[in-house]
């Protein structure tokens, strides 16, 4: 009988039963002295033998050769060996291995044979009509097969991995991904890389233009005092403020900081000499002329630009966040109520309006260097942005300038705001000016006006701003900000008082807006107001006369009443009565009450999970809502108690009386005792002898 390789485990099984009956059955011994069940004794023995006869390569013959060879002479090196092993070969009795072709058994042979091709008859199918489906064309099925290896592809497959098969629908190959985590390549990771990068830029070019920002000290020099950081946080408001400049070592105080050459700066001149006399006129906006310098550099030079470096760290209008840049959307609805709102949209308007009359009178001289790919409102706002946020107006000793000049200082105005800090931005000058010899060298210096630790933050002073101010031109806001104040209008109440032409006339005198337009602190009321407010509500019957009245006359009349201070009850009772009711409007123009916008702060998960302008939108109206509340609340307390108005003045001018006849009182000269004792027995208890 002549059995092929692929045959042989079966022959192997079949003899295995055999020998299991004919022996009645071995146990097989195992590890720690277990015995496998004489019943499946032949399973093993044709595992066994099965998993042999798989590993079998092509070369047949020469493993039957060898084998008969070993067993000779094993046979005759071991008499009790030879007995087991010739019964093993008795058991083949019959066989006889065939040598096959090298090509002949590979491992298709073990597959079980390939199953016939389903062929899926397609019956066309009309789904009923209904009236509401009229005119709606039914959705074409899906047509779906196993995909093979190479046609697998991203997206295209559906959740069972089946390939679906849709309409001018192309599948086009595509590269392998890589399981290599790359998380790397994208989010803040990259940004942090990015800003590091440039950082490093802007360090090399502020070092090669004079600026010392070595992390080493040298001859007579100690080490940089600071140095930049990708970004800051600050802690009050845990809010991100970008940039910034921090302390590489301990600082002392009225120590320098950093000091930029003249150089460096980006002002009006600078502008001048890149668009020439004839598009920056003498009577051109400083700003405006220095934004169209930044629009330049960046989108026209780029790569080619002097202040490449500097302009790179520059931040987006959505990174700064100032609010004249929103839209009317998130103006209308973060911040609804404030006089925030109207401020901003006046700003844009401005801005808006300058970009047009720009491009329609000044860009035609010289179109070569103003291409319209570039100068677009939107880099015009972007330009506006950065100067808003970094601009400072500088006042050098030399006196070469008639008037403060803006700047963009780069470095330097990488310093974030605290309205606590007394550092300012000042201008100096060294050196000699000889007139068409030499003249003195300009930098800007910024100066510590405290101990740093190291590794703190550098701050600066903006100014006296409140949060509005701080939102509309720099895009953050404070929750305890010490300068915060409501800037409202009254001017409304002069434009309806009788002899309103006078009553401008002498407000120009003392030096008070016109407008009417003046801020609200939370604990006090300014006296440029109360004397705006005492003079609109003057009339005629408190100066005797008629509205018609000589204007001069009116002049002469007004003139002598004292609107400084509180003079009659009547008309500060009058006064007061004006201010709240424009204070309440304001208060109720609101959409939200102050407690819900405290709830919403208060809740600190959920407030820092709103977008950064709502977050500053919020603020400021909380800010301005306690504002008003205090200031309602003091109206309301001095229309109580002025009743007492009269009595004060009976006093103060008792008091004038009597100094009148004192000696002090005879020379002209006003005194008032420390002491309050009307005899030496009161002095000496006031003395405490």
């Amino acid at each position: 009988m002549t059995l092929r390789g692929d045959h042989l485990c079966e022959v192997a099984v079949s003899r295995a039963r055999a020998q299991d009956r004919n022996r009645g059955g071995l146990d097989v011994k195992l590890r720690k002295g277990k015995t496998l069940p004489r019943e499946k004794s032949w399973v093993i023995g044709a595992l066994f033998i099965g998993f042999i006869s798989a590993a079998v390569t092509s070369k047949v013959t020469a493993w039957s050769c060898g084998l008969a060879g070993n067993s000779r002479t094993l046979r005759s090196a071991s008499p009790r060996r030879d007995v087991h092993l010739a019964a093993k070969l008795d058991d083949l009795d019959g066989v006889v291995l065939v040598p096959m072709e090298e090509d002949d058994a590979t491992i298709d042979d073990m597959k079980p044979p390939p199953l016939p091709d389903l062929k899926v008859k397609e019956e066309k199918t009309e789904l009923p009509k209904y009236p509401v489906l009229d005119g709606f064309s039914a959705p074409k099925p899906r047509i779906s097969k196993m995909p093979d290896a190479e046609d697998l592809q991203d997206g295209k497959q559906s959740l069972t991995g089946e390939t679906i098969a849709s309409p001018g629908l192309e599948l086009t190959p595509t590269k392998a991904k890589s399981t290599r985590n790359k998380r790397w390549l994208k989010g803040r990771g990259t940004a942090k890389r990015r800003k590091l990068e440039e950082n490093a830029k802007l360090e090399k070019w502020l070092a090669d233009n004079g600026v010392w920002v070595s992390e080493a000290a040298d001859w007579g020099r100690p080490a940089a005092s600071v140095s930049m950081a990708v970004e800051t946080r600050e802690q009050t408001e845990n809010e991100v403020s970008g940039r910034g400049l921090v302390a590489r070592r301990d600082i002392d105080n009225y120590e320098d900081l950093a000091q930029v050459p003249y150089k460096l700066l980006l002002t009006k001149e600078t502008s001048k000499k890149v668009f020439g006399e004839e598009c920056i006129e003498k009577d051109m906006s400083e700003y405006a002329a220095i934004a169209l310098q930044l629009i330049y550099e960046r989108f026209v030079e780029k790569e080619n630009s002097f202040w490449g470096p500097y302009i790179g760290v520059l931040p987006s209008v959505e990174e700064i966040g100032a609010s004249f840049a929103w839209d009317k959307q998130e103006l209308d609805t973060l911040l609804a109520g404030s006089p925030l709102r109207n401020m901003s949209y006046f700003l844009q308007d401005q801005v808006e309006q300058e970009f047009h009359d720009l491009q329609a009178h000044m860009m035609p001289r010289a179109p070569e260097k103003f291409p319209k790919d570039a100068f677009t409102l939107e880099n015009y706002m972007w330009a506006y942005s950065v100067l808003f946020s970094r601009a400072v107006r500088l006042d050098f000793p030399d006196d070469l300038d008639d008037e403060d000049i803006v700047a963009l200082v780069p470095y330097i105005d990488l310093i974030n705001h605290n309205p606590n800090s007394e550092s300012r931005i000042r201008g100096v000058s060294e050196g000699p000016s000889i007139p068409g010899i030499s003249e003195p060298e300009r930098s800007v210096v910024v100066r510590s006006d405290r101990y740093f630790n190291k590794y703190e933050q550098i701050y600066i002073s903006y100014g006296r701003k409140s949060n509005a101010q701080l939102l509309m031109l720099y895009g953050f806001s404070m929750e305890r900000n010490t300068q915060d104040f409501v800037t409202f209008a009254i001017g409304q109440l002069l434009e309806n008082s009788p002899f309103a032409e006078v009553k401008k006339r002498i407000l120009e005198e003392l030096e008070v807006p016109r407008e009417g337009v003046f801020p609200l602190y939370r604990d006090r009321f300014t006296g440029e107001m109360m004397m705006f407010l005492r003079l609109a509500v003057v009339q005629p019957d408190d100066i005797d006369m008629d509205e018609d009245a000589d204007e001069n006359e009116v002049y002469k009349a007004l003139k002598q009443l004292d609107i400084k201070r509180a003079t009659g009850e009547v008309s500060e009772r009058r006064a007061l009565i004006c201010l709240r009711g424009v204070v309440q409007d304001l208060q109720d123009s609101y959409p939200t009450t102050l407690q819900e916008d405290e709830a919403l702060i208060r809740d600190r998960q959920m407030f820092e999970l709103l977008p950064r302008n709502q977050r500053n939108a919020l603020r400021v109206r909380y800010g301005e809502k306690l504002i008003i509340r205090a200031s309602l609340a003091t109206i309301d307390r001095i229309l109580n108690n002025l009743s007492r108005l009269k009595q004060m003045e009976v006093q103060e001018e008792k008091q004038r009386k009597e100094m009148e006849n004192s000696a002090f009182g005879r020379l002209s000269v006003a005194f008032e005792s420390p002491f309050k004792a009307r005899n030496l027995e009161e002095l000496m208890k006031e003395l405490d002898i």
